[in-house]
């Protein structure tokens, strides 16, 4: 540390002066160059390999006694199968400090760009890249933490998604060429600000990271992230609990179906968000790949009385599948007509469907249509044993509305995809 009489040397956190010389050469093979950083794990150079004649990033560790070993960051790296995390070459010791040589990566921060608008197609290929990115990461075991535009490097020079999209490198999998917090240097997800979890707490890290890419969805719509203010206080009281900005608001120019996964991604409650990265990617690639052109389909009948629920039906079930054409009958009689023209595929109905024709009734009608065998009709809500019982003898499947109904939605229509015979369009119906 230092003090009014003591300096810290070269090599030392404190120290202001540089632990390499430029031009030193370490190992008879990197030849220092400018200084890149410094982190809380050690100063980060960008060196030549003389041998490969190529760019490297050079990190050597601090020589401050307890400081945490170079190991596990150069490990976490490693440990990513994916362009978001710079590759690893080696590591080495140099006069007794730590040293780990990695791919040298340059590019611009996202927010950068963020000063004018994405256009449609670009933001949709950039959010479907961080969110792969953050599916590999969690496949090998690591949690990215802060996810925003100050810790996501574009590099403009490299392509990802099969070319489609920029590389986007994380901040974390860098070995901190890139920041891998924002500016207020701390995990802004509800369950953290109310301290109900550690920021560290691996229990907690995948539904952390789930927040964090709705942050940066909200972010690269809007050019801001939810709830920013220069007072930290103030933002992190926005994140622990005001409604964040729709997506649909902040550019009408998406489909609404990404607005929607956002907000989900957004839930308070870590056990409201998705179940996982990987989940919300399959659901964004459903989207994409319906702009484009598809033959086959499965369509989606939803009976439900209640419009804003029928309509998040409407939504969770596109999103499950590219191929799902989804329609809405908003009371018994209306969908026993788009079952008697339409004999969807699958049909999610609402257990406390009222009115001229119950559920139940529907379901019977359904049932005695010519060829009616061939919509699955799926029941959705509580309701007693006895009802069950009905049901069940009229081969009806039955979903319980608790917090697995989301997921439980997705699967059913993707299993119905399956299911489907290929030697026909498919069908897909959604009743609420």
């Amino acid at each position: 540390m230092a003090s009014g009489t003591f300096a810290a040397p070269a090599g030392f956190r404190e120290s202001p002066a540089r632990p390499l010389s430029h031009g030193e050469v370490v190992a008879s093979t990197y030849a220092i160059r400018d200084e890149i950083g410094r982190t809380d794990t050690g100063i980060v150079f960008e060196a030549r390999d003389m041998l490969l004649d190529r760019s490297v990033a050079f990190k050597l560790a601090w020589r401050d006694p307890g400081f945490p070993s170079l190991l596990a960051e150069a490990r976490r790296c490693a440990a990513v199968r994916d362009p978001c995390a710079v590759q690893v070459h080696g590591m080495g010791v140099h006069n007794g400090a730590e040293y780990v040589v990695g791919e040298r990566v340059e590019g611009h921060l996202l927010r950068d760009e963020l000063v004018r608008p994405l256009a449609a197609e670009v933001y949709l290929a950039r959010l479907r890249t961080l969110i792969a990115a953050v599916t590999r990461a969690h496949d090998g075991g690591i949690a990215v933490g802060d996810i925003s535009g100050s810790t996501v490097l574009v590099d403009p020079g490299a392509r990802s998604n099969g070319g489609i999209s920029d590389r986007l490198v994380l901040g974390r999998l860098s070995l901190s060429q890139i920041p891998a917090f924002g500016p207020h240097g701390r995990i802004l997800a509800p369950e953290v600000v109310l301290g109900d979890v550690e920021p560290g707490d691996p229990a907690a890290a995948e539904a952390i990271d789930l927040y964090g890419l709705g942050c940066v969805a909200i972010e690269m719509a809007s050019g801001a992230p939810p709830f920013a203010d220069d007072d930290p206080m103030v933002e992190a009281r926005g994140h622990a609990s005001e409604p964040p900005p729709r997506i649909t608001d902040l550019r009408p120019d998406l489909p609404s179906e990404v607005s929607d996964i956002v907000d989900w991604l957004l839930a308070k409650a870590p056990a409201a968000r998705p179940r996982s990265a990987g989940d919300v990617l399959l659901q964004l690639e459903a989207i994409t790949e319906r702009l484009g052109h598809h033959t086959r389909t499965l369509r989606i009948l939803i009976v439900d009385d209640d419009t804003a629920r029928a309509r998040w039906l409407w939504s969770l079930t596109r999103r499950a599948h590219p191929a799902a054409v989804v329609e809405i009958a908003s009371e018994g009689t209306d969908a026993a007509h788009k079952l008697n023209r339409d004999q969807p595929d699958l049909v999610f109905v609402d257990a406390a469907l009222r009115g001229v024709m119950n559920a139940l009734e529907l379901c019977m009608y359904a049932r005695g249509l010519e060829g009616g065998g061939r919509s699955q009709m799926v029941m959705v809500g509580s309701m007693g044993e006895r009802d069950k019982a009905l049901f069940a003898e009229a081969s009806v499947q039955f979903i319980p509305d608790d917090a697995a109904l989301p997921n439980a939605i997705l699967e059913r229509v993707r299993q119905a995809f399956t299911e489907t015979p290929r030697v026909r369009k498919t069908r897909v119906t959604v009743s609420g």
